[in-house]
């Protein structure tokens, strides 16, 4: 036994052992207040939902905005908890570096129970957050590592500093969500009052139609909607609650199994249970690719059975059963217990036999169907989707409150002298532009070298698009600005490139498949800007996207050929082709498309302002906004 031992009576590991341990501790806190951070920030939306993975229908979103992602009681995010509780740990890690004492091994094993308690939920559930996962992966290695090292007796100041560390960061986090909740109120006053005379306009305009032929152009927003009798029949629904001649027609498109739908089905009972006035119809969209082939992925395994089972309910039962079983799918969040049919089937009285033959039947499918594609051609984004007289509610976007703002507007109509009639939304290419008028702003950073089109006027719309020139979606993107800019006049279109082949772009995910020919288009873009001029890039950009195709099968040589061909002096481009350079300006544009968090190509950015979805069957939706803008124009 050596001396020290024999003297403190604890074990002294090896210094080098006992450093790698601690810097191992370290990097695992670390990872843990990383991914932490990143679920903190999120809920006090300073990360949007454009966040990759944890979106509001996302697993990641359903964990934070679930029972699971709060404290019971009073109301603390769970990721405020363990951001504070990580940096308290890392504090007192950190000063913990000759031993550990007692108290700090015991304040890691908690932590490591609680994130093995999350992890188990995650997993039986099956809603599975990355971010939340890592955090956790992150606790339970610090777990370890602390279990690794040897007890000592060290001074408690380390320790003090944690739970100083602990209690400020939980400070903070309470002032950011108190500064937090005055943006919230702000934007959703802002919102509800928009939103409110969104709909009194659509009412007069409905309630005067002569008048809104014959006014003036700058009343843009009376002007009729069309086509308003296809659009008025896909908010028709089978099932409505309330008086069906009410002044104020509420219309949902929801899943069962949806949280966000769940929050806005309880507040719309007490809007009915408070108001006469007030009527309800519900639509099917079960987030699962069971019933629903306009879903990538099943987000919600059992909602496709839920919405047929409150189908069977109804053609068995009427409106009545119908309600009754709505009702109850919610509070069960749609779940069918041990998978068999739920106990609400014997409480209406039905044949478990007859039901489960109604519910499996091409019936029930083809009703849900109908509403699916009802949803689809209002353009749903999510679930759920809520119009208030044919005014959509996008709550996803900015805040508001469903009960205010139905009583603000039901208010307004009873007090006024405006008949109330639920009027067509906008549907189909419509909706797409409604879309992009309603975005978030972007603001694009310019790389350090950008390529100007020659003779483009200064009120020229100002266009910036990401793509790649072996994607068939970025080819029809730009086929259709080029098709507008012949009849209109160039657009100020800035080409960004996001190439699909890991070999030039690092931030590509794993489980894309890349697409050859995809780095030489995007070089030999910039290089025949940084080669040539800018009018020159533009050339090789046209003639590039034509041979997409190709661009896989072809060789540097070709491509050095064609800039011949434009006038590029050959030696010159193929220089710069392989240069670090060009490089440079490839990498600026990935790294730019990784900063906003885009998710897919093609993207486009029109006046600052990105189009949601830019591609719709037989329509040219960049050509409807960029219509927009040059009618707003002076």
């Amino acid at each position: 036994m050596s001396r020290e031992t024999e003297r403190t009576g604890q074990a002294t590991p090896e210094p080098n052992c006992s450093r790698c341990l601690w810097v191992v501790g370290l990097v695992f806190l670390g990872i843990a207040i990383a991914f932490s951070s990143i679920l903190a920030l999120k809920q006090l939306g300073l990360i949007g939902d454009d966040l990759p993975g944890c979106g509001p229908q996302s697993a990641c979103g359903q964990v934070t905005s679930g029972p699971f992602g709060s404290i019971p009681g009073i109301d603390w995010p769970v990721s405020f908890l363990g951001l504070a509780w990580f940096i308290g740990l890392g504090v007192a890690w950190f000063g913990a570096r000759h031993g550990v004492p007692p108290s700090l091994r015991w304040l890691a094993r908690l932590g490591a129970l609680a994130s093995a308690g999350f992890v188990f939920i995650m997993l039986g559930k099956g809603t599975i957050c990355p971010y939340c996962m890592i955090a956790h992966v992150g606790s339970l290695g610090f777990w370890v590592v602390i279990e690794r090292t040897l007890t000592a007796r060290v001074s408690t100041s380390a320790i003090q500093w944690g739970v100083m560390s602990f209690f400020l960061t939980t400070i903070v986090l309470a002032g950011g969500r108190m500064w937090r909740a005055d943006v919230v109120q702000e934007q959703a006053v802002a919102n509800e009052s928009s939103f409110i005379d969104a709909v009194l306009a659509k009412e007069q305009q409905a309630a005067s139609p002569v008048a809104a032929e014959t006014s003036e152009p700058d009343s843009e927003e009376l002007q009729p909607v069309a086509p308003i009798e296809p659009a008025r029949d896909l908010l028709a629904s089978r099932w409505t609650t309330g008086d069906p001649d009410a002044p104020v027609q509420v219309v949902m498109i929801s899943d069962y199994q949806c949280p966000d739908c769940r929050n806005y089905e309880m507040e719309m009972r007490d809007v009915l249970g408070m108001r006469p006035d007030v009527a309800l119809s519900v639509k099917h969209f079960p987030m699962c690719t069971d019933c629903n082939p306009n879903v990538k992925k099943t987000l919600h395994p059992n909602a496709c059975w839920a919405a047929r089972s409150a189908e069977a309910a109804g053609i068995l039962g009427g409106d009545d059963a119908f309600w009754e079983m709505h009702e109850w799918l919610f509070e069960n969040r749609g779940r069918f217990p041990g998978g068999q049919l739920p106990p609400i089937v014997d409480e209406l009285g039905f044949d478990r036999r007859e039901f489960t033959s109604v519910m499996t039947s091409d019936e029930t499918l083809d009703r849900v169907a109908t509403d699916i594609e009802d949803a689809v051609d209002l353009g749903l984004f999510y679930t759920p989707m809520i119009f208030i007289n044919g005014v959509e509610l996008k709550w996803h976007l900015i805040p508001s409150n469903l009960t205010t703002t139905i009583n603000k507007v039901a208010d307004a109509i009873a007090d006024g002298t405006k008949q109330s009639e639920q009027i067509a939304p906008p549907m189909g290419l419509d909706k797409f532009v409604a879309d992009w008028r309603d975005a978030r702003n972007r603001i694009i950073k310019p790389s350090n070298r950008e390529f100007k089109r020659p003779n483009v006027s200064e009120s020229a719309p100002e266009v910036v698009v990401f793509i790649d020139f072996v994607s068939p979606g970025s080819a029809t993107l730009l086929s259709e600005i080029r098709a507008w800019e012949r009849e209109h006049g160039p657009v100020d279109l800035t080409l960004r490139v996001n190439p699909l082949d890991h070999a030039c772009n690092p931030n590509l995910p794993e489980r894309i498949a890349a697409r050859p020919g995809s780095c030489l288009g995007a070089r030999a873009l910039k290089a025949a800007g940084v080669a040539g001029d800018d009018a020159l890039a533009f050339e090789m950009a046209w003639w590039l996207m034509d041979n997409g195709p190709s661009l896989g099968s072809m060789r540097e040589s070709d491509v050095v050929a064609h800039a011949v061909e434009l006038g590029i002096d050959g030696e010159a481009f193929s220089r710069a082709l392989n240069s670090a350079g060009v490089d440079t300006l490839v990498q600026q544009d990935v790294a730019e498309f990784k900063r906003h968090r885009f998710q897919r190509l093609p993207v486009v950015v029109v006046e600052r302002q990105q189009v949601p979805r830019a591609v719709l069957k037989g329509h040219s939706v960049i050509g409807a906004v960029l219509d927009e803008v040059t009618a707003q124009s002076p």
